[in-house]
């Protein structure tokens, strides 16, 4: 009787602290899904959520297993989340407001549950800043150069296959057609995406850090070359048939294909790891 009493108290507590946490986040999290639905830049959001779910479903037998051992310092978690969102607020911040969400969720499963919980899915949860928007300023601090390089890239391709190309700033002039890299043509859509990606992948069939980290490093020249490889692709379109075939479906279309080639990149580079990791390991076979 006595632990049923105790879990009934303890259920009305985080149903009393998950009601409070709907309250204050309700209008950030609708924000934010309003932000991946209309801004093509972050409409990966919503498979993020979904994949730290299953990665906790999946290793759900694992953290029953675990011992139920509280700490107190997630309530200095959940301080620090309820400061980043009042800062938010003051300052019309939306990246401290959503990012205190994810600081909050880590708070409470340390206060509830313990480190050993908290160690268990703190990838899951690490993983949830993928679907954070990033501030305008460092959006642009990146996007930008990017824009330059793609630029580059794509006029020293051209100039490579033997056509008269001029490149003024992010304007590629050929001689039938000129060729704006505006923000949407940097590559950085494809970037985040692709980085995201390659974070899954790599956590899901890779065993070691540093091979993991070569992975998810390897998305960022094979998006930028990807990239190029998307603008040049536009340019000779333009060039040989009209500026009106390097416009409309083909520039949508050619974005996907790019981004599957990319991929099909990612994954051959990680073939490549899991061969020198196999070929790394002795032969194993009777004596």
């Amino acid at each position: 009787m006595v632990l049923v009493r105790d879990f009934g108290g303890v259920a009305i507590g985080i149903a009393a602290i998950a009601g409070l946490l709907a309250l204050l986040y309700a209008d950030v999290v609708r924000d934010m899904a309003i932000q991946w639905w209309d801004d093509p830049n972050y409409s990966h959001g919503f498979l993020i959520p979904l994949f730290s779910a299953y990665v906790v479903w999946e290793r759900r037998e694992h953290l029953r297993a675990l011992p139920p051992a509280g700490s107190p310092w997630g309530l200095g978690l959940l301080a620090g989340a309820m400061s980043l969102l009042v800062l938010g607020v003051i300052g019309g911040e939306n990246f401290l407001m959503r990012s205190s969400l994810i600081v909050a969720i880590a708070g409470l499963v340390l206060f509830h549950r313990g480190r050993p919980t908290l160690a268990a899915i703190a990838f899951p949860i690490l993983f949830l800043f993928f679907m954070v928007p990033l501030p305008a300023i460092a959006f642009n601090a990146i996007a930008f150069p990017l824009q330059g390089l793609a630029a580059k890239n794509a006029t020293w391709t051209i100039e490579q296959l033997g056509m008269p190309v001029l490149r003024d700033g992010n304007v590629i002039h050929l001689s039938q057609i000129s060729l704006g890299v505006t923000e949407a043509c940097s590559g950085i859509r494809s970037l985040v995406s692709l980085l995201a990606l390659a974070v899954v992948w790599a956590y899901l069939t890779l065993p070691g850090a540093l091979s993991m980290a070569v992975l998810v490093l390897a998305s960022v020249p094979i998006t930028i070359l990807a990239n190029a490889a998307r603008i040049v692709l536009t340019a000779l379109i333009g060039q040989w048939f009209g500026v009106e075939y390097a416009q409309g479906f083909f520039h949508a279309f050619s974005g996907w294909l790019i981004f599957i080639v990319a991929f099909l990149c990612l994954l051959a580079v990680h073939a490549l790891l899991s061969l020198g990791r196999s070929l790394r390991q002795p032969a194993t076979g009777p004596a």
